[in-house]
């Protein structure tokens, strides 16, 4: 009994000290904005026309890291009520999106699942790893596979993949392969980062790997049961 209630005393503090942590980052993001508001007016009175593109372009970029660290900071999807839907059918959703782009993306799975979990969560995970296989890949492809103790999401591509030595690197907020590729594509390395926060708020896992003949998986892992009825997960 004491070591349960030592146990839960631990947990309580250990998630005070990652909820205090993040208070302060998100307050720091936030108080960049004015100065670097001020940096931004300022350059538009540099009379060097390429220095001043150049400098706009850099300042915008970090207006843009800010904005994303701001957001992902407060996500308000991380502290959604888990609620039963169909996530067969929230799939497609995301897919119907590109589609209204006109951009093919493949659906295999069943037509229907339960599934008890943060459907706007999840829903915003698939789309950050689909985002990804189609700017830098083609024929995107998601995979849903209902197994016996959990449910499993691929999406994959036929892209250049990624070097293994930074599979896991690339979970690392704000981390970028290619930053001028990032630049052009509005990406500041935040998408991958938030995509397994919410694979591992419902007790389950986001891991990458190179798809033989080319080509990268995001597999994602969500265990059945995993989110209480409260809306936390088990063991937490």
């Amino acid at each position: 009994r004491q070591a349960i209630m030592a146990y839960n005393t631990m947990q309580a503090k250990i998630q005070q000290f990652i909820a205090e942590r993040t208070l302060m980052l998100a307050s720091i993001s936030h108080d960049l904005r004015a100065p670097l508001t001020r940096i931004r007016l300022r350059c538009e009175f540099i009379e060097d026309i390429d220095q001043q593109r150049k400098l706009i372009r850099d300042t915008d970029e970090m207006q843009s890291m800010i904005n994303s660290a701001l957001g992902f900071f407060r996500d308000e999807t991380l502290r959604e009520q888990a609620t039963s839907f169909d996530l067969s059918e929230l799939l497609q959703t995301v897919i119907d999106d590109y589609s209204d782009q006109g951009i093919d993306v493949v659906f295999s799975g069943p037509a229907h699942l339960v599934y008890f979990g943060r459907p706007v969560g999840i829903k915003r995970m698939t789309a950050n790893l689909l985002e990804n296989a189609v700017k830098y890949a083609r024929h995107p492809r998601i995979e849903l596979i209902n197994g016996q103790t959990s449910v499993c999401i691929e999406v994959s591509d036929e892209g250049p993949g990624i070097a293994d030595s930074e599979l896991e690197n690339v979970f690392v907020p704000f981390f970028r392969l290619e930053p001028s590729r990032n630049r052009d594509s509005g990406g500041v390395g935040l998408g991958l980062s938030s995509a397994r926060a919410m694979a591992r708020q419902h007790g389950g896992e986001l891991l990458l790997r190179n798809r033989m003949g080319g080509g990268l998986i995001a597999q994602v892992e969500l265990p059945h049961g995993a989110i209480n009825r409260t809306g936390s997960a088990e063991g937490a």
